[in-house]
């Protein structure tokens, strides 16, 4: 199956304290890469969402990035700083002796003091905070290769086009190559006119014409473009990763065009190679997009 490398996908947990989101984009790349933005202290699950991913796609580079909003309802651990208090406490009473204050003390002032109370939420138990991220990475893969699946099919659509325009300039080609033989035997028999008589030099014109004839022999080439192209339609309806598969069967056919075009002897086929070349890049810039 044709498959995009490029998509994005997003996942959501929810529970009583926490909604967590997991968002996954991935562009072009030769291999899989896949990058996370995780909290720190979360390797664990970290190494838990990457397996995960990698389940579901086999070549591009992706970022997995988690967000996790709080429901307000965990347990919180309030912490005092009692250094700083103590301190604040005893500033206050040099000032005392100087200026008349208050000795009462209040809540709001206390919270006035900067680190005077930190407080921290519980983490969440390593087991719930996995399940969490394995349904919200799942449910971000499977959006993200439904939309591989259907940019791959536009994909799939345009190399078909492509091939149909490419055979057709090859089949031009082929015309075009046929008759170039042939014309080489009436210039050389023209020239040869001038000289002698042909009777004389037929053998001489046989050989001349077979070595020529030999020489921008393209009938190979064209055959295995054509058996490229066979293999081709055969590959982008196989089921597994065809990226890499097709890359390869764009430089077979890039030689086998170039290959034609140092064999050429005609300007026809000079501007229907040009034109292959044009559309055999379209093709490559097509095939890099594919998983």
């Amino acid at each position: 199956m044709v498959r995009s490398m490029t998509g994005f996908g997003r996942g959501v947990t929810n529970t009583e304290n926490y909604q967590l989101t997991v968002e996954i984009r991935s562009v072009n790349h030769r291999f899989l890469e896949i990058y996370t933005k995780f909290p720190k202290e979360w390797l664990e699950v970290e190494s838990l969402a990457k397996k995960i991913v990698a389940e579901y796609v086999q070549r591009g580079k992706l970022d997995v990035v988690v967000n996790l909003k709080s429901g307000g309802n965990e347990a919180t651990t309030f912490q005092i700083n009692w250094p700083l208090i103590e301190a604040y406490k005893k500033v206050k009473e040099q000032l005392r002796e100087v200026v008349p204050l208050e000795e009462k003390w209040t809540m709001n002032e206390i919270f006035s003091l900067e680190n005077a109370l930190s407080y921290e939420k519980e983490p969440l138990p390593l087991e719930e905070l996995q399940i969490g991220i394995a349904h919200a990475i799942r449910q971000a893969a499977e959006q993200l290769l439904d939309m591989r699946k259907q940019e791959g099919i536009q994909l799939k659509n345009a190399l078909l086009l492509y091939k149909e325009q490419l055979h057709e300039q090859v089949e031009l080609i082929r015309q075009q190559s046929t008759e170039a033989v042939k014309k080489y035997r009436e210039k050389l028999i023209e020239r040869i006119t001038d000289i002698a008589t042909v009777d004389v030099l037929d053998d001489r014109i046989l050989a001349e014409v077979a070595i020529f004839a030999e020489r921008v022999d393209i009938s190979e080439e064209l055959d295995r473009l054509v058996s490229h192209f066979k293999q081709l339609e055969g590959t982008l309806e196989e089921s597994v990763s065809v990226g890499r598969k097709l890359d390869f069967l764009m430089q077979e056919m890039h030689r086998e065009i170039n290959t034609i075009g140092s064999k050429n002897q005609s300007t026809e086929v000079s501007i229907a190679v040009v034109q292959s070349k044009t559309i055999l890049e379209k093709m490559r810039e097509q095939v890099q997009n594919i998983e």
